[in-house]
């Protein structure tokens, strides 16, 4: 009796270990933070069961991420990665991403989220626009901002912070002010010049850091800024008076995106996670709780959540993408200039 039972719990046991054995493992690189946790509690448990896999989870911003492709390049660890656009524009010209496989997640997305015709696929949309304190403005009878132009504003000397050109939102603030002086991203130099003569008197602080950026509003230190639409969000959620608009030119679109990268371990595995970032039960998820508009065309959202996301196609149509292929072979070139001639 003794020998027969221990034959069944041997038995029991290799059934385990093979179990155990036969889950794959994938490793996705995302932005940590709010995004991390979201991720981490309502969408990475259902893949893992849908797929008996173990997703570990490598956490940091596109840089880190986009630099961790390069030191693994001809070895790659990393299956899945989440970047945002310009980051992930250069991931592609390096020959990081594959192209997505699953036809039909291709083709519920709305064609701008189609990067380089699905070498990466948009995740969520955010765009960059002008951000201010409401209750400040309408104690001082100011106007509310409607244009990029209003960056030149003589009354808001002093009061404004912009992002570095480490960030996107200065990258794209200098697109648009090269558009709006007769440049544009192949001729930057009418947006730089811009950025020293009409918009460098009024800037209080060049602000990469969301978390400076937001103790700045709340000291009243500034009363606006060029920022992204989620991280307006997140402060008018925290009962900060904070108005967003996309000015009248057109708020830039800020895409996060997402690539099964080439190389990689498991790719069966990672385009299944790719094909599940852009589902609408996801996007939702992403909607709700990270301020992101579906990519997704079918994504359905509720009236209280769609009110605060770029949501539709009349609202993606109105959406300005900047030219990342120019942008990124000149980002050192932009870097310098910025650092010579802006933020002296």
């Amino acid at each position: 009796m003794l020998r027969k039972t221990l034959l069944v719990a041997v038995s029991s046991l290799g059934l385990m270990a093979g179990a155990a054995s036969a889950q794959e493992r994938l490793v996705v690189a995302a932005y940590g933070g709010s995004y991390e946790a979201l991720l981490r509690d309502k969408v990475i448990p259902a893949f893992e069961r849908a797929n008996n896999a173990k997703v570990d989870y490598l956490a940091g911003n596109s840089t880190d991420s986009l630099a961790r492709l390069q030191a693994q390049k001809g070895a790659q660890q990393i299956g899945v990665v989440v970047l945002d656009d310009g980051p992930m524009y250069q991931a592609i010209s390096l020959g990081f991403c594959q192209q997505a496989a699953d036809k039909a997640a291709i083709d519920s997305l709305y064609p701008i989220a189609l990067l380089e015709g699905g070498k990466a696929l948009g995740t969520g949309f955010g765009f960059t626009g002008l951000a201010y304190n409401e209750k400040v403005f309408q104690e001082r009878n100011l106007p509310v901002p409607t244009s990029w132009n209003d960056l030149t504003r003589a009354d808001l000397k002093g009061r404004i912070s912009i992002p570095g050109i480490d960030n996107t939102y200065g990258v794209h603030t200098v697109a648009m002010m090269a558009r709006l002086n007769g440049g544009s991203e192949k001729e930057p130099g009418p947006g730089f010049k811009a950025m020293r003569e009409k918009v460098n008197p009024n800037v209080l602080a060049y602000e990469s850091s969301p978390g400076k950026m937001s103790d700045m509003f709340t000291s009243g230190e500034i009363w606006m800024s060029v920022w992204g639409s989620s991280r307006a969000r997140a402060m008018q959620l925290a009962g900060f008076p904070m108005k967003f608009i996309a000015p009248k030119e057109g708020g830039v679109v800020l895409m996060t995106a997402t690539c099964a990268v080439e190389g990689g371990p498991n790719p069966g595995l990672a385009q299944k996670f790719v094909s599940h970032l852009v589902s609408p039960e996801v996007q939702t998820i992403m909607s709700e709780g990270y301020g992101a508009g579906p990519t997704n065309k079918t994504t359905q959202l509720k009236p209280e959540v769609a009110s605060g996301v770029i949501y539709g196609e009349d609202q993606v149509k109105q959406l300005v993408a900047v030219d990342w292929t120019t942008i990124n072979p000149a980002r050192q070139d932009w870097t310098r200039r910025w650092q010579r001639e802006v933020e002296r």
